[in-house]
């Protein structure tokens, strides 16, 4: 009687078991299938006509007419978004090999002026260097001396604040494509970063062929948008409904060509907005059909100076002093390596 009773409670586990066991799988099923309906979405975003226009017919229309006649989402007031005409600015350039928009807070004096001295000119290369910045009550004159000290700042007449750092993102793209800028290679990055502009340019050159549509830099898969309210970097599902972002190239290390730059100029035109400048412009290219291609030599995160000869960029400079520290012994060690 006993064991017959034994019997039973081990049936009744094993039947408990098997079916918390089923319960488990088909959650874990239902789970993943949820998951990749949301990556499928944020894959083929472009089909939600609320977001984003047409993008096949507007490229269609590019293709054979040279623009399109579908309703932009967004408009962008070239006219009097900027302080200052920067044509005068663009057209002083001669045909060069590579051009470094830079976007800068209005406030980080120092870091201009330490990449000027650093990186921001080469004398082997034909480059070429911009600051992008916005407005700030009681600055915009001493961004206007610097201006006219220096001539390579475009400064917007938009606050200089994150929420407006995709706005000096698209105001370059569409001064750049308005003014067919001669330059062989773009490559938009952060004032906080240590650039190899000869590795870049050479990298460009094997990489990048001008009737290429691509972007190159540190590529980001499977991001998810931070729905935390008190995040900077904060994404409403009203502003993005789906799970995953579609891949994007980090902001400060997008290097591509001028045929690029003209299609994303006109591409940011039919995409709805978001406030998250790389992932906007990673939008704009799955989109527009331009590849993304992932490079480790754009650094994510700092790396000791010394193994700088091997990459293309590096973050981690937020003070003036830090660049002009380690571009000095980049330097030196270069110039004992010339002398062995």
């Amino acid at each position: 009687m006993v064991r017959l009773c034994n019997r039973r409670v081990y049936f009744r586990v094993r039947n408990f078991q098997l079916k918390l066991f089923q319960f488990v799988i088909g959650f874990l099923c239902v789970f993943v299938l949820f998951q990749l309906k949301g990556l499928q979405n944020s894959i083929y975003y472009e089909e939600d006509k609320s977001f984003w226009n047409n993008t096949e017919k507007i490229l269609s229309d590019i293709k054979e007419k040279g623009s399109s006649n579908i309703k932009p989402l967004n408009s962008f007031l070239l006219e009097t978004v900027f302080r200052e005409d920067p044509s005068e600015l663009f057209r002083a350039f001669e045909s060069i090999q590579l051009l470094f928009v830079v976007k800068s807070h209005i406030l980080n004096f120092g870091k201009r002026e330490a990449i000027r001295q650093t990186w921001g000119h080469a004398k082997t290369l034909r480059i070429k260097t911009i600051f992008v910045l916005g407005h700030l009550h009681n600055m915009d004159h001493f961004a206007d001396l610097e201006s006219k000290w220096h001539k390579d700042i475009v400064q917007l007449n938009i606050e200089d604040k994150y929420e407006n750092l995709v706005y000096k993102t698209i105001y370059a793209l569409l001064s750049l494509s308005k003014l067919n800028i001669r330059t062989e290679y773009v490559h938009c990055v952060d004032d906080d970063r240590l650039v190899n502009a000869i590795n870049v340019y050479d990298m460009a050159r094997q990489d990048i062929a001008q009737s290429d549509t691509v972007m190159l830099g540190f590529m980001v898969n499977l991001s998810r948008p931070d729905r935390s309210m008190t995040s900077k970097n904060y994404v409403s599902f009203e502003d993005y409904p789906f799970l995953y972002f579609p891949s994007y190239i980090i902001g400060g290390t997008i290097l591509t060509n001028m045929k690029t730059i003209h299609i994303l100029s006109i591409g940011i035109g039919h995409v709805r907005l978001i406030y998250i400048e790389d992932v906007y412009i990673g939008m704009v290219a799955t989109a527009f059909k331009i590849e993304m291609r992932h490079h480790s030599g754009f650094l994510p995160f700092k790396k000791p100076v010394l193994m700088f000869s091997s990459f293309l960029s590096s973050p981690g400079y937020d003070h003036a002093y830090a660049l002009l520290r380690d571009w000095k012994v980049i330097d030196q060690n270069e110039k004992s390596n010339t002398k062995r």
